[in-house]
């Protein structure tokens, strides 16, 4: 989930619970991360999450979040173990990246220590557990840190970089590999991407699916009203979406904008999109982003890599503009 305002929710979190292992197979474990401004929380259990106590216990809490992972776990690589529950999380560049993953990465079965990309480095990042989608994880991270030395890459350069190295991953078995996942980085940015795309009839063989939404709705399983946190407002600081689809317009309902990523739909009355074959797309405010123009958007609002200074420079934008044949003059009068 990733939303324009810090968004409660713990009233959608039953349902999802209840797809742990008592409406579908994924009983194997599940995992929750959301980001508190630069930190991260995190939980994990084997347990199913459908009978989970500290799931239970979650649901109960007022939890808001503007950038939320949370992933149920059906075992295909690595046994039923705490280490091997995702989301996973790591460090780099002062900032807190967290992946999960659905699917099945023969290259990282067969070849767990494959370096990914052409630039040599120091291998920063090792997997705990034995899942091929830790070991994706760690290689993605070792190849954009050994890559980016000097500054961090802005948003357009990051978004062609990880499109490349999912294109290697897959290059090693078309056929066999899965890889559908969520990449967070930081409170605001959430990456989304999809191979090969869903198989009807199959359990393992799925995509990814979002929905854009600033209004209430129906669950397939049970029903549930979103509520989002409204800066400024008086009262408990939350107020239920109620907007019609496509008043989003204003500045107001703007910041209640909420987007979910689901392996399947989960509402039965909105529009839910589904991913293409190599799509990668960037959610940030609840708004998905592909194309360059978009994502230099986001950078100049401030949302792209930031680490004030710690460990790289913020990326330079005017010259990875002049490389996409973009500048900042083109913004000006955006609102920016």
């Amino acid at each position: 989930m990733n939303c324009a305002a810090p968004t409660d929710f713990g009233l959608s979190w039953p349902d999802f619970c209840q797809r742990g292992g008592a409406t579908d197979v994924h009983a194997d474990g599940w995992g929750l991360v959301y980001y508190a401004n630069n930190g991260l929380r995190q939980f994990h259990d084997i347990e199913a999450a459908s009978t989970s106590p500290l799931a239970q216990f979650l649901g109960q809490q007022n939890i808001q979040a503007s950038n939320v992972l949370a992933h149920i776990r059906y075992a295909t690589s690595g046994q039923v173990d705490l280490a091997n529950v995702h989301p996973f999380c790591r460090e780099m560049w002062a900032l807190n990246w967290s992946f999960c993953h659905n699917g099945q990465i023969p290259l990282f079965d067969d070849h767990p220590d494959t370096w990914l990309g052409n630039i040599p480095g120091d291998r920063m990042y090792y997997p705990v557990g034995t899942t091929d989608s830790e070991k994706a994880f760690c290689a993605i991270l070792n190849s954009l840190r050994a890559e980016f030395t000097g500054s961090m890459p802005s948003l357009p350069v990051l978004h062609d970089r990880i499109r490349a190295l999912c294109d290697e991953i897959i290059e090693y078995d078309p056929q066999g590999t899965i890889l559908n996942f969520l990449l967070a980085c930081g409170p605001h940015a959430l990456w989304v991407y999809s191979y090969p795309g869903r198989r009807p009839g199959s359990s393992t063989w799925n995509g990814l699916h979002y929905t854009v939404r600033s209004r209430s709705t129906c669950l397939g399983d049970e029903d549930y009203a979103v509520t989002v946190s409204i800066p400024g407002n008086s009262t408990n600081g939350c107020e239920k979406s109620s907007f019609p689809n496509g008043s989003a317009n204003d500045k107001t309902s703007r910041s209640r904008q909420i987007c979910i990523v689901a392996t399947t739909p989960l509402t039965n009355d909105e529009e839910w999109i589904e991913l293409k074959p190599r799509e990668l797309i960037l959610f940030d405010e609840g708004l998905p982003h592909v194309s360059p123009r978009e994502l230099f958007r986001v950078e100049m609002q401030g949302h792209g890599l930031d680490n004030n200074g710690k460990v790289l420079t913020k990326a330079r934008l005017e010259e990875d503009m002049r490389q996409y044949e973009f500048h900042k003059e083109f913004y000006v009068g955006g609102g920016i």
